[in-house]
């Protein structure tokens, strides 16, 4: 009998710790919401000019750039749309650079995430490439908006700090925030009632009702910009057709082999990664081969750091005798000024075959993000 009784007790603690190691399981990234949409875009300019003492031109230089990147993802059960879009323009006294890069794909999902997919890209730069590519295949994966829970969380962290949450909220209450704020429709006014209603049912707040820091807390971070965080991954295959301008007028067969990555570690960051693999099927010796990653992570006050490495491997892509690989490495800190508008702190390190040595930049941005 006593053994028995044991047992059960041992059964019953056991349980307990599983059900405490499940409450703490909870990551940003268990959040599964039935439909996503995100649409980001990032601007950044600059403009510089520098006059010597001299009467002639020499010294005299001008320069300016203007960087844009925009990105949408909506996703449901059944189709995924997403669209990347990198435009980067620079000149100088000596001359100007721009060069563009595209892709707009369209998913279609079956059972266990596996999907069709079709796609088109563009890549061009105003002196060394102009290429076209529509292509078709299948994949397995599925990237997911879990900004509603990172919000929920970071809500959670902040009445903490303040004092008006006694303790943590249950994974369950974390989710019903969620809800609240990734549901398309309420103003933001009704969604701070609705989570402070949520809050004070669980009878965990400080008082009977939140007082008004509580309040003005919880929009603050309702309408912080850059606070989109995806999660996810896909591997994808497919095939179809390369139409080149430069360096010479061509059309191939081309593969792609893209996989791809995402993880919101904690509230405040996200990491990327991707890897792309263009090959000429007539000649698996030609390839294109892009590489990134990225951390970005939301300091106090307001402040985004974020950093990015980025390389690239030509094989007999643009040159049938050449070879070249490049690297980029970038860091920023930015602040927000007013509205949208954000001051970045930006260095750059880049380095490529045939360089003598390091190209090293640093600037002071201006930066809008919608």
């Amino acid at each position: 009998m006593r053994n028995r009784l044991w047992l059960a007790v041992s059964l019953i603690m056991l349980a307990a710790l599983a059900v405490e190691a499940q409450q703490r399981a909870l990551t940003v990234c268990d959040y599964r919401p039935p439909e996503s949409r995100v649409s980001t875009l990032d601007l950044q300019g600059s403009f510089s000019m520098y006059d010597g003492p001299y009467a002639d031109d020499r010294g005299r230089s001008v320069s300016a750039s203007l960087v844009a990147d925009y990105g949408l993802l909506h996703t449901s059960e059944a189709l995924a749309q997403q669209v990347d879009l990198l435009a980067d323009i620079r000149g100088k006294t000596s001359g100007w650079t721009a060069e563009l890069e595209s892709a707009a794909s369209l998913r279609m999902f079956w059972e266990n995430d596996l999907f069709a997919v079709g796609a088109i890209g563009v890549d061009a730069t105003n002196e060394v490439r102009v290429e076209a590519d529509a292509t078709a295949g299948i994949g397995t994966g599925r990237f997911r908006d879990v900004t509603p829970l990172a919000k929920a969380i970071s809500i959670q962290d902040a009445l903490l700090d303040l004092g008006e949450l006694l303790a943590p909220l249950s994974n369950e209450t974390l989710l019903d925030l969620a809800q609240i704020l990734g549901e398309a429709g309420p103003t933001e006014d009704e969604r701070i009632v609705r989570i402070a209603d949520r809050l004070e049912a669980t009878s965990l707040t400080r008082g009977e009702e939140l007082d008004v820091r509580a309040l003005l807390e919880i929009g603050a971070i309702i309408e912080e910009a850059d606070t989109s965080r995806v999660c996810g991954s896909d591997v994808q295959a497919r095939i179809g057709l390369t139409a080149s301008v430069l360096p010479e007028p061509r059309i191939s067969t081309t593969g792609i082999l893209l996989a791809r990555y995402a993880l919101v570690p904690d509230p405040v960051s996200q990491i990327r990664a991707s890897v792309e693999a263009k090959l000429r099927l007539a000649d698996l010796d030609q390839m294109s081969v892009s590489g990134s990653t990225s951390y970005t992570r939301r300091l106090p006050d307001g402040w985004v750091a974020r950093a990015t490495y980025r390389v690239d491997l030509d094989r007999m892509w643009s040159d049938a005798e050449a070879t070249t690989w490049a690297h980029a490495v970038s860091s920023s800190l930015t602040t927000q000024l007013f509205g949208a508008v954000g001051m970045s702190l930006v260095a750059n390190a880049e380095y490529q075959t045939g360089d003598e040595e390091i190209t090293y930049s640093i600037g002071l941005l201006l930066e809008a993000s919608f």
